[in-house]
């Protein structure tokens, strides 16, 4: 089943007390949706939204609307996932050390790109020069007393700072780490940030710990498969508005002539046409899935639902194919045995997720029909 479906029979059904019997299906549902998501359980947060770095609220916005409609021109299939650094790495002899556990990361998932995003106070001197920050990566574990570490070190990117008065984000390229720690996850060690001061003592450079200003790493993947399939769907739409452009709606059902058309039109006038085949709105509430907690945005989604009947003589309005069309007549004027054409989407549309991993990470993911744009006679 559809998560379209699912969703549709949960808001549609589910009573205002619930029985026993009535709570387990709901909380069959609710698995249900959680595995079309393809989150394997209701994660248990230890993050509030309000630490959700301003950052990767940006990025949410950037690729959707404030209710989750994905905004066209969004590249399909493709997860944004942020980690956060290891809470022993923040005190200590270590405190140079970031290490993150990125094993959320899927095989089915390519990372095409993933950057380290640091926040750097502000000096505590009124004159200094700059800082030169180096990121590398370990290829052997941290010991404390132990130098042998530190001969098996990569440096992968490095920046120079201003030594200022105000605090300010830096962000280094570590993709080609990623990468790797994606492929054998039992190598990843973290990454090692020194820094080198001139005409600034390195005492001064202090990195900010804590809330939105918590070192993080963001990953950029593709999911092959969903891209893949994105894109024969855009072809496949595309197919579909030209034939509509180039097709007429008197050659789209020769066998109808002008006289039953008309016939058809006036009987239809005179009944009412609340019940013809069209889209109602449904808003799905993530607060009653007891969700909210977890789901950072949107609040929810309205997912809308297609139901109707389909007229006799089934015109262009409904987007009907020539196969509804015929089929449509046959229901009406040969066999009622024959099914009559049914109202259904015609077009769905994406939506667009952030919220949080069971592992604490936040991930920013676009679902793929999930949204009835329009409805029609199928």
């Amino acid at each position: 089943m559809s998560l379209f479906k699912i969703v549709f029979v949960f808001v549609l059904f589910a009573p205002v007390c619930l029985t026993l019997h009535q709570a387990l299906k709901l909380d069959q549902l609710k698995t249900d949706l959680l595995s079309l998501l393809e989150v394997k359980e209701k994660p248990s947060v230890s993050r509030t939204r309000y630490q959700v770095p301003r950052y990767v609220i940006d990025l949410y916005r950037k690729q959707a609307f404030i209710d989750g409609f994905t905004k066209d021109g969004v590249a399909p299939g493709r997860t944004i996932r942020t980690f956060f650094r290891r809470p022993k790495d923040k005190r200590g002899p270590h405190k140079h050390l970031f290490t993150f556990n990125v094993t959320a990361i899927r095989k089915s998932e390519k990372v095409a790109h993933a950057e380290l995003r640091i926040f750097k106070r502000r000096s505590r001197l009124k004159r200094c020069g700059y800082f030169e920050v180096t990121v590398s990566r370990l290829f052997r574990r941290w010991e404390k007393g132990s130098k042998k570490w530190k001969r098996k070190m990569e440096a992968i990117d490095s920046t120079l700072v201003k030594c200022r008065r105000v605090g300010e984000w830096m962000t280094f390229n570590v993709t080609t780490a990623v990468k790797y720690w994606a492929k054998y996850p039992s190598k990843n060690f973290g990454l090692w940030v020194s820094i080198r001061g001139h005409n600034a003592p390195p005492s001064d450079f202090h990195v900010a710990t804590g809330g939105r200003k918590d070192p993080f790493l963001v990953e950029f993947g593709i999911d092959r498969a969903k891209l893949q399939k994105a894109k024969r769907v855009r072809v496949e739409e595309k197919s579909t508005k030209k034939k509509g452009k180039s097709s007429k709606e008197v050659d789209r059902n020769p066998t109808v002539d002008k006289k039953s058309a008309d016939t058809s039109v006036h009987t239809r006038s005179r009944r009412s046409t609340s019940n013809l085949c069209k889209r109602h709105r449904l808003f799905v509430k993530f607060q009653d899935l007891t969700w909210d907690n977890w789901i950072i945005a949107p609040k929810g989604f309205s997912m809308y639902y297609c139901t109707g009947v389909c007229p006799e003589v089934i015109q262009k309005f409904f987007d009907p194919t020539n196969h509804a069309i015929i089929q449509n007549l046959l229901h009406h004027r040969y066999s009622k045995s024959v099914p009559a054409a049914c109202c259904v989407p015609t077009k769905l549309h994406s939506i667009t997720m952030l919220y949080f991993e069971k592992d604490g990470s936040i991930v920013l993911k676009e679902y793929g029909e999930m949204v009835a744009s329009t409805c029609g006679c199928r």
